[in-house]
């Protein structure tokens, strides 16, 4: 009976697509996205329905990240993201350009007063980013941009780190 209903738990939840991978004791695998847990029994979603799974059935949990999303998959992609963020005033999407470890932090600076994401939208207006060349290192990646408005013309350089496939900007760092 056991073997019965395992294998039937492991036939209804085999297709669900981005999830965790939920061991039972028996070895019985499921895919489905764990959506609450409270007093020792997880909720675990799949196919649309719901199933309850207690912590004492479970030998282990792996968690899958989502696939790299397109939009990431350059620095030069992030960074032309960024750029669009910033110009429509998106807060959300800005801030997603960032490493997760900022992302926090870099909502709170743009997001605190509302003005943040206007005043870089507004110094944004009618400048020309040109990427004048890239370096990839790894998990590391540095792009070389030249930002001109009017006659005035600066050159420098964003970093960035591969997060999941993606690359990530990292916040400018102060001088030293």
């Amino acid at each position: 009976m056991k073997r019965l209903l395992a294998g039937a738990l492991l036939l209804a939840f085999a297709g669900t697509a981005r999830a965790e991978v939920i061991e039972l004791l028996d070895k019985t695998k499921i895919n489905g996205k764990i959506i609450h847990y409270y007093d020792g029994v997880y909720s675990v979603e799949t196919q649309g329905q719901t199933m309850k799974i207690p912590r004492d059935k479970i030998r282990s949990i792996a968690f899958q990240l989502p696939p790299a999303r397109p939009e990431f998959s350059s620095a030069e992609k992030t960074f032309e993201r960024w750029r669009k963020a910033v110009t429509d005033g998106d807060l959300e999407k800005a801030v997603e350009c960032y490493a997760l470890m900022f992302q926090g932090v870099v909502a709170t600076q743009m997001g605190q007063s509302g003005e943040a994401i206007k005043q870089m939208k507004k110094e944004i207006e009618g400048t020309k980013f040109t990427v004048k060349g890239s370096s990839v290192k790894g998990e590391k990646a540095t792009l070389k941009v030249l930002r001109q408005k009017g006659e005035d013309s600066e050159t420098g350089e964003v970093a960035f780190v591969r997060e999941n496939g993606e690359w990530k900007m990292l916040p400018p760092q102060p001088p030293q």
